[in-house]
């Protein structure tokens, strides 16, 4: 049993997302586990060292939220 109140029910909302917004979406999800596995430790005896400058990866996180912001704003209702 939870405490408080329920929130309403409401019905859910259809959402149309073009081909390209699609696209930018699953090469930003590439890009982001590309960045995993650069990050990931490689194991007990290797040195955990990164060698990446501070502005490529600001660069990197920049592009990514570009992107990011370009898919969000390609979303359209489906009823439009």
């Amino acid at each position: 049993m939870r405490n408080g109140t329920r929130a309403p029910t409401t019905k859910p909302h259809d959402y149309l997302l073009p081909a390209t917004a699609q696209q930018v979406l699953t090469q930003t999800r590439d890009q982001l586990r590309l960045l995993a596995q650069l990050t990931e430790p490689q194991g007990e005896g290797s040195p955990d060292v990164i060698y990446l400058s501070a502005q490529a990866l600001a660069q990197c996180f920049d592009r990514l939220a570009d992107d990011l912001d370009g898919v969000a704003d390609a979303v359209r209702p489906s009823g439009l």
